[in-house]
């Protein structure tokens, strides 16, 4: 068999090296397919599939809480961690961890990196692999000593440290505390939230030793999960038991209010912690989803194109076919040689397809970095990919190669001996390949339509009214978080570093603020006055301290009263700028310039605002409604903000203030790092990147579709033609004209066209309903989208088509007559 198999790879090799043209259109055609699925896998795999790489996976589990099925895995307070690893007889171990960025400051600057919290046993019970040193112990965990010690990870090691072996025993600056590295985590681990590597673990006992309330309060609940590793021998549904009856006894204590909500009691529950939290699953589940869909589409189109390609290329080998069947060859033999020669095909696509999908994937994974809160991920092929590519491969090969193979041995003997390519093979019918067209056709439509529907939604965003300045702004966050700068001159350091930029380039206005429009960062506050709207959640709004200036900054204007002003100082009268639809909300049609608002469903009469003005709405998350928001002075803030987003308008490009932001900054002081330097047009662009990258990504998947259904109708037209030459000769000798000849061909090209087009746009209202979840501000049976998709696929297919019928009308029929 050995031999066999090897004979019928050397006999396919030479034969399809005897015809590069089919051989490089097959595979660029294979490849286009199998590298586009393999690039969406790589993502599925990362986003979606990926385990984390620690020791048994499987054995770990989350301990969430909520109401009924909406359970939350991120949160926790310390007592309940407490009590929850008491319970040994069912647990091998229970731990902690907190998320949270760190400020790193060396002789470079201050650095935010991403890092956390954990408790000692955190490395043992994770099973973290460890590429240097050590993980933490239970020492570790309580001991509020001065020896603060810390595990970075492999990228960070890389970066800082340019992988020097000598790093452990080495100190960091971390939160203003000198840190000890006592280990380096192996490559790979990057933590238990995918999409945000963790640079530097810290034992909890450094949260504990500043917040030591922690320890002790019951009725808050922090950013803390906890993660369980069951027993050998344990089974789920005997932990879940056993956490559900100590839930249950730890909300009973006193002094905890949450045990009951409006929508019924709380409850734990266990989820899986094998593939991490599920953060980034959740906000790509259904993107990739439909990505995955539309690459699939498009691979099958591939296949029938390179079905048509063999169907063409067996017309041209029915001699050879004929003679090997006459000397003994069995129709069994001859089809796996044209299998052979298909593998061949498939195997060689599927390589280049994985090039092309190494380069698409950095691509994309560079898009995700662009994100507000960049999310970075590991999409380099693993062997989950590289098996899915073989894999993809092989079913490709027998998939496109099984009816031309078939089709290939149905030979008429005598014809095919004589040389006569008329009645060599049977059934020579194109109904079939016209019918497969229509079908390519159909299936690209549906691709274009969801296409276009998601490059309008990604401009609907880029574009949508806001209520604020975007041209010209340029934005970035100075953040004094773990430092030793005085928080209460953060302010003056702002406003100083934006007079320094203006002595650089002209401004129009410029400001400070503790968020800005299109922000990650929110204050959500409970604003309270004697006859507060009714509903849940209708007296929520958001809070914002902003200089004067912050309005005229972004372009939002006054409705009635006054803006803020410099006279409103910290020994002034409080005051608040509300908006809009704060002003609907809490006092209908009364004018609320002049009334007091506090904060608070009890507000503290020492600290009621009164309202100078109402301004325009803004919003603050592009795809929802403009919040209410309420706007005080920075200068009457409560407590010093830890960070501020300084803001300023530019009369010329806001881009080329960027380089000198830092430069600034550092004149005045190296403890504040500055983040997110980024004019307000990239602030939008970075909050829809999920947007921005289904919308390019489908629009390169329908534009394949589309030159593959072109491809395809193109090929069956010309193999027409080839077939109906001396036809043509005949008529064209005897007086046909050659428009009618044009006519003639582009007849059928025209109903292959309408039948695909009708097909298409069917479908593609059937399944738009998919991608409605995604839209913005346009519905699924959008008119303009379904316009543009019929004229877009009308005219290329025509032009496929007419190619072709043109060529037939221009055959010389003194050549075509002595044809055959």
């Amino acid at each position: 068999m050995l031999d066999t198999l090897t004979q019928d790879v050397k006999y396919a090799t030479r034969s399809l090296r005897r015809t590069p043209g089919f051989l490089v259109a097959a595979i660029a055609t294979l490849a286009l397919g199998i590298g586009a699925n393999t690039s969406i896998f790589s993502l599925i795999n990362a986003v979606l599939f990926r385990t984390l790489p620690v020791h048994a996976p499987e054995e770990l589990y989350y301990i969430a809480h909520g109401v009924g099925d909406a359970q939350i895995a991120t949160m926790s307070n310390y007592p309940w961690f407490e009590r929850a690893r008491t319970h040994d007889e069912v647990f091998a171990g229970v731990t902690a961890y907190n998320n949270r960025d760190f400020k790193v400051t060396s002789d470079q600057g201050a650095q935010r990196v991403y890092g956390q919290y954990a408790s000692g046993n955190y490395h043992a019970v994770i099973g973290v692999p460890l590429a240097l040193g050590r993980g933490f112990t239970s020492e570790d965990d309580r001991a509020v000593n001065n020896s603060p010690i810390a595990v970075i990870s492999d990228s960070f090691w890389t970066q800082r440290f340019a992988r020097d072996p000598q790093v452990i025993g080495k100190t960091l600056l971390v939160g203003g505390h000198s840190v000890t590295i006592v280990g380096v985590t192996a490559p790979g681990f990057e933590g238990m939230a995918p999409g945000r590597p963790i640079d530097i673990t810290l034992p909890l006992s450094m949260r504990i030793r500043d917040e030591p309330e922690f320890l002790t309060d019951l009725d808050s609940w922090t950013g803390m999960p906890l993660v369980v590793r069951l027993k050998p021998g344990v089974d789920v549904r005997q932990a879940q038991a056993v956490i559900e009856t100590a839930f249950r006894e730890h909300v009973s204590q006193p002094g905890i209010g949450f045990a009951r909500t409006p929508l019924g009691p709380r409850t734990a529950r266990l989820q899986p912690a094998a593939n991490g939290q599920d953060r980034l699953r959740n906000d790509y589940r259904v993107p990739l989803t439909v990505l995955m869909g539309m690459v699939g589409a498009v691979l099958l189109l591939a296949c029938v194109n390179v079905a048509h390609l063999l169907v063409v290329r067996a017309t041209g080998r029915a001699r050879e076919v004929a003679v090997r069947m006459a000397v003994g060859a069995t129709r069994r033999r001859l089809v796996r040689q044209f299998l052979t020669e298909s593998l061949l095909l498939a195997v060689a696509g599927g390589a280049l397809g994985i090039v092309l999908a190494g380069w698409g994937t950095r691509f994309v994974s560079m898009l995700f970095l662009e994100n507000q809160n960049p999310i970075a991920i590991d999409v380099q092929p693993d062997r989950t990919v590289l098996l899915f590519a073989a894999g993809l491969s092989l079913l490709t090969g027998i998939a496109f190669g099984s009816i031309p193979a078939f089709r290939a041995t149905l030979v008429y003997l005598s014809p095919a001996l004589k040389q006569s390519s008329t009645g060599a093979i049977r059934s020579r019918k194109s109904s079939g390949r016209k019918a497969l067209v229509a079908a390519q056709i159909a299936v690209s439509v549906v691709l274009v339509f969801a296409a276009s529907l998601l490059v309008r939604t990604q401009r609907n965003l880029q574009n949508v009214n806001g209520g604020f300045e975007t041209e010209n702004v340029l934005i970035f966050l100075l953040d004094a978080r773990d430092t030793t700068f005085p928080l209460e001159r953060l302010t003056a350091l702002c406003t100083d570093t934006l007079a320094r930029l203006r002595r650089r380039m002209p401004a129009v206005a410029s400001a400070c603020s503790t968020m800005s429009p299109v922000d990650t960062a929110f204050e959500g506050r409970i604003l309270g006055i004697p006859t507060p709207p009714p509903g849940p959640g209708a007296n929520r709004v958001l809070a914002n301290t902003v200089t004067p200036e912050y309005f005229d900054t972004f372009g939002i204007g006054l409705v009635r009263g006054r803006f803020l002003t410099s006279q409103d100082t910290a020994s002034s009268t409080r005051v608040a700028v509300i908006t809009e639809s704060v002003a609907r909300a809490f006092f209908g049609d009364s004018d609320p310039v002049g009334k007091p608002i506090g904060f608070g469903s009890r507000p503290d009469p020492a600290r009621t605002l009164t309202v100078v003005g109402v301004v325009r709405d803004a919003r603050h998350a592009l795809r929802e409604t403009p919040p209410k928001m309420v706007y005080q002075p920075l200068d009457q803030s409560l407590e010093p903000p830890e960070a501020l987003t300084a803001a300023v308008r530019t009369t010329g490009d806001p881009a080329a203030l960027a380089s000198l932001v830092r430069q600034e900054v550092r004149a005045l002081s190296s403890d504040v790092a500055v983040m997110w330097v980024r004019t307000m047009r990239q602030q939008i662009a970075a909050a829809t990147t999920s947007e921005r990258l289904l919308a390019m990504l489908s629009t390169a998947f329908a534009v394949l579709a589309l030159l593959l259904a072109c491809i395809g109708l193109y090929g069956v037209i010309s193999y027409d033609v080839a077939s109906h030459t001396r036809e043509i000769g005949i008529r064209l000798a005897l007086g046909a004209e050659r428009s009618a000849v044009l006519a003639g061909v582009l007849r059928p090209t025209v109903t292959i066209i309408g039948i695909g087009l009708a097909l298409g746009l069917a479908g593609a209202l059937l399944t738009s309903r998919l991608v409605e979840t995604l839209l913005f501000e346009l519905t699924s049976r959008d008119p303009i989208a379904l316009a543009a998709t019929a004229v877009t696929l009308t005219l290329a297919a025509l032009t496929a088509g007419y190619l072709p019928a043109r060529r037939a009308s221009r055959i010389d029929p003194a050549t075509a007559l002595r044809t055959e």
